[in-house]
């Protein structure tokens, strides 16, 4: 019999908290083992009674917003993956939750299909964005090694220069990055291109997410 998955929901709302323990209970071996009704809770049950397997929070919470907590439970070494819930997909409110280390973000609207999909890409390839088509060839670390080879293999010496500008802290923009690189804006435009071209990614957060899951960059 396939593992329980345990699950931590975390959302200011108890009607849409509810709503989504019964959605995603119905999805597969899921089980929400423990409910918060913002930041601060789930920061204060720490040390938990049961290890989470996955927690799922919303970024918008009074008290303490999923940003603060996110911070808070790294201070704690919680290691636990987090899948953030949001009702807009503000580019740099997004691409700092990952610096800080989240797994992935999902649209409260989204369908069961997309949810599913989320957690499952979290359990079990480390990330879900919905733009990037990649997936982690299997489990096994010897696949997954080869397939960062791949990755990385396709990626020029440029554009990995490209990349780690894009996920400087400081946020340069698209001209700024060509400046720093000594080309023009064109060309800058250009390698954004084709690394959307290559690996199908659509905006600056799936950038992000994408230099971050095969190794072109990573945050302490």
């Amino acid at each position: 019999m396939e593992n329980q998955v345990n699950i931590f929901l975390v959302d200011d709302h108890p009607i849409v908290r509810s709503g989504l323990k019964s959605l995603i209970e119905r999805l597969g071996n899921y089980k929400i083992v423990a409910e918060y009704d913002d930041g601060e809770d789930i920061v204060n049950d720490h040390p938990f009674k049961v290890k989470p397997d996955l927690i799922i929070m919303d970024v918008f919470m009074p008290v303490m917003d999923g940003t603060e907590t996110v911070k808070k439970l790294k201070e704690l070494h919680v290691d636990t993956p987090i899948l953030m819930l949001t009702l807009e997909t503000n580019e740099s409110k997004i691409i700092n939750l990952f610096r800080l280390g989240i797994r992935g973000y999902i649209a409260k609207s989204s369908s069961a299909q997309v949810i599913k999909a989320a957690i499952n890409d979290v359990l079990t390839t480390g990330y879900y964005h919905n733009e990037m088509l990649i997936k982690a060839l299997s489990n096994d670390n010897k696949a997954e090694i080869d397939e960062k080879s791949i990755i990385m293999a396709q990626v020029t010496e440029r554009e990995k220069e490209f990349l780690m500008l894009v996920c400087d802290e400081a946020e340069p923009t698209y001209e700024q990055i060509a400046s720093k690189m000594g080309i023009s804006k064109r060309t800058v435009d250009g390698y954004r291109e084709a690394l959307f071209e290559k690996f199908n990614i659509k905006s600056k957060v799936g950038l992000v997410l994408f230099a971050v899951k095969y190794g072109f960059v990573s945050y302490s």
